[in-house]
């Protein structure tokens, strides 16, 4: 008997080394693999410093994303899932189409897409709405690479160009544009309302700017409301002083010159079925290959988590924003 206890004490030992053995090496050649890819995509190396906010922005959104920029479409936002849509794409291009359509963008239009991703959204804009000309400025290195190529392969190069830089401190003249778009991107700046400042600058007499953007309707009411408040503004590398209510947001877009603001409420449209669509057991399959299962299992599930309670508890929604500057 205790030779037989014996035996399958040894066999379920030598089990658990070979799961553990074969774990840890396929973790060393997911970071060897993104090693490689990160000096085959990021040969011009990063322009950000450790003490530019964007040089955490950038570290957030760079990760495995260069060898899987068609997952999802290689679009990034949340989605506007309504009708019952089950569809990540249609829901993400259902969103896209919320911020152009408020502004009429058109055939006469100059747009400059602020936080472009890897650019799939200003190909989705220019085949629908065929703007005169889409400038996309991106704040991580990898985006931006993936842009150009996109661009290349489609032969848009006349019609769109990739830029990498800071919305911030737009590398644009005054007056250049005749709309300003951003994708969920708002949040992330240092600060937002350098955004507006910069935003309005570049815009022509009349032009709009349209946002789909984060606010917080009701401030934290308790201790342990901030406490959570403060841990997901920090996991998305989003500044405290960003965070206000839609009224605030508003007043915010006002004080830098805009007129004709609106801010709508749609964070029922996106934050849960964005939140749904990431907990598909194929997303998350398909997430690890990107991200490591380390980061889609712990990190960006505590995020995710997080985000969905925050909206739950009235400490985060997504408006839509448009505002006119005047003549």
């Amino acid at each position: 008997m205790s030779f037989i206890l014996y035996g399958v004490g040894t066999a379920v030992l030598a089990l658990i080394v070979y799961v553990a053995y074969s774990f840890v090496s396929r973790q060393r050649k997911a970071a060897d693999f993104k090693r490689r890819e990160k000096k085959e995509f990021a040969k011009e190396g990063t322009q950000w410093k450790k003490s530019q906010h964007e040089y955490y922005v950038e570290k957030f959104y760079g990760t495995g994303v260069t060898e899987k920029h068609d997952f999802h479409g290689g679009y990034l936002n949340f989605g506007y899932w309504v009708d019952a849509n089950k569809d990540y794409i249609k829901a993400s291009e259902g969103l896209l189409s919320q911020v152009a359509d408020s502004v009429r963008l058109g055939k006469d239009s100059r747009l400059l897409d602020i936080a472009c991703g890897m650019g799939s959204q200003d190909i989705f804009f220019y085949n629908k709405y065929k703007p005169e000309h889409i400038d996309m400025l991106e704040a991580t290195l990898t985006h931006h690479i993936i842009c150009k190529k996109r661009i290349e392969e489609g032969g848009l190069e006349d019609h769109l160009a990739a830029h990498y830089g800071s919305a911030t401190q737009i590398p644009f003249d005054e007056n250049s544009f005749t709309h300003v778009f951003s994708i969920e991107g708002g949040v992330h700046y240092r600060y937002r309302k350098n955004f507006f400042n910069e935003t309005f600058r570049v815009l022509k007499p009349n032009g709009w700017m349209s946002l789909a953007d984060y606010a917080m309707p009701t401030p934290p009411r308790n201790f342990i409301e901030n406490f959570f408040g403060r841990i997901c503004s920090s996991l998305w590398n989003a500044p405290l002083e960003n965070w206000c209510s839609p009224e605030v947001f508003k007043k915010r877009v006002e004080e830098a010159g805009f007129v004709d603001v609106e801010v709508k409420d749609i964070g029922k449209h996106c934050i849960p079925g964005y939140y749904e669509e990431s907990i598909r057991p194929e997303i998350l399959k398909e997430l690890t290959k990107i991200r490591g299962w380390f980061t889609t299992y712990i990190l960006c599930r505590i995020l995710d988590e997080l985000i969905l309670w925050a909206f739950n508890h009235r400490l985060l929604t997504e408006v839509l924003v448009r505002a006119r500057k005047p003549e």
